[in-house]
């Protein structure tokens, strides 16, 4: 995978990509498009993109020409369509956290990442589980409350009585 990412973290690369997305092109075809650099740089970044197996090159005749490997996108994509998998259920809420149903079951003792994932997820099943408490505003809420604390403002409790013994008082807006 780093070898792909390395292919394309360069934006002429990713030009070079878009030009022989519609087309193989020969060597002088696609130097013709980049006049602001030499054609050694052309060059090297092609052998970049061969290297990387975004593109293959192959000999006809005199001319050498360019073409785009459908195993490299296939592979990109994959590795792309695995995050997006991962996080079909909280695509909602764009938090930028990848709900993992395998890391909570009911019953089970809850961790520090399960209830930061649930906070960040706005996810409504945790309601009742435990409770949020802000350090910078006084206030304990649900996990799925509308208000957004900073993660490393927020301490957890198993339940309403422990956040007010230690001098929280309740959301406005969640009313745990």
């Amino acid at each position: 995978m780093d070898e792909l990412f390395k292919g394309i973290a360069d934006p002429l690369r990713r030009e070079v990509l878009e030009l022989l997305r519609k087309a193989p092109l020969n060597i002088n075809q696609i130097n013709d498009h980049f006049g602001h650099i030499s054609r050694q740089a052309v060059s090297k970044h092609l052998q970049v993109l061969e290297d990387t197996g975004w593109i293959r090159i192959y000999q006809a005749g005199r001319e050498r020409y360019g073409y785009l490997s459908k195993s490299a996108f296939y592979a990109f994509k994959e590795w792309v369509d695995s995050y997006l998998k991962w996080g079909e259920q909280s695509i909602e809420n764009d938090h930028g956290v990848f709900l993992d149903d395998t890391a909570y079951k009911k019953g089970m003792p809850l961790t520090q990442p399960v209830m930061l994932q649930a906070l960040l997820s706005k996810d409504r099943s945790f309601d009742g589980v435990f409770y949020t408490a802000v350090r910078t505003t006084g206030i304990f809420c649900k996990p799925s409350c509308s208000a957004n604390p900073r993660p490393d403002n927020v301490i957890f409790y198993d339940n309403k009585e422990d956040a007010v013994k230690n001098g929280y008082r309740a959301c406005k807006r969640c009313k745990p």
